[in-house]
């Protein structure tokens, strides 16, 4: 994921969440980015069949929060 973002540009770093109650292998870890690149790091990142909430349509994304 962080290289489909270093490949628009937008910089990001992995973030480690710490220890995790669950039995899996490895921790826990989340991609940040810049707030000015938060919307195009999501889009970039999200299936491609997802569909826009009611929310999303009818607001600009900078509105949201």
């Amino acid at each position: 994921m962080q290289q489909v973002l270093t490949s628009h540009e937008i910089a990001s770093r992995i973030v480690d969440l710490g220890v995790s109650s669950y039995m899996g292998s490895g921790c826990p870890a989340a991609l940040q980015v810049l707030p000015d690149d938060r919307w195009t790091a999501l889009l970039l990142l999200s299936p491609i069949g997802d569909e826009p909430t009611e929310n999303e349509v009818n607001h600009p994304p900078e509105l949201l929060e």
